[in-house]
């Protein structure tokens, strides 16, 4: 089951990538390092995913909250490198988090044990999350009990099912930049 997530991750970043005719571009991400950088021109950078090997995992994230993640976590943040990637699941414009760098993913595993610490203490659901959306209170996560992907409300804590897993997540995500 593990290689079928990174298989979805992997399936969905080559076809957000191909929509462009030479490579993604970014402004924000132009003086940052990464192993994802193809060129700089200007104040533009072009890049691809840069695959792990071997892939990193949120173990470190683990042993702080004192908690099992879900595997398909794991995956979706230890299998590439890349810049954030956008997209639209039913009538929802989202954006996906992927590290960028080394220095990025010790910025995420540092905002993931914040994230689940505050669920801890206020005595939610444990979820992972995975992207934004336009509306500042809403997130994308991995609900970590099932595995589900689930629109969260960062207020009420509610979680509403989006797909059953990360694998029909991905197969369901249209393609938008």
């Amino acid at each position: 089951m593990n290689s079928a997530y990174k298989i979805a991750l992997l399936d969905f970043t080559t076809l957000w990538i191909d929509q462009f005719k030479y490579a993604p571009q970014s402004e924000e991400l132009h003086a940052i390092p990464s192993p994802c950088i193809l060129k700089t021109e200007y104040l533009t950078v072009f890049w691809q995913p840069f695959l792990l090997e071997p892939p990193r995992d949120l173990t470190i994230v683990e042993q702080v909250v004192g908690i099992t993640l879900h595997p398909s976590a794991h995956i979706f943040y230890g299998t590439q490198y890349a810049g954030n990637m956008t997209a639209k699941f039913a009538n929802t414009h989202l954006t996906l988090i992927q590290a960028w760098n080394d220095d990025d993913f010790s910025t995420l595993e540092q905002n993931l044990i914040a994230h689940l610490s505050q669920q801890k203490r206020l005595k939610r659901i444990p979820t992972i999350f995975i992207a934004s959306t336009d509306d500042s209170t809403t997130i994308i996560s991995l609900n970590n009990l099932t595995g589900e992907v689930v629109k969260e409300d960062l207020i009420t804590g509610e979680l509403i099912t989006l797909a059953n897993d990360l694998i029909s997540f991905f197969n369901q995500l249209i393609v938008f930049y």
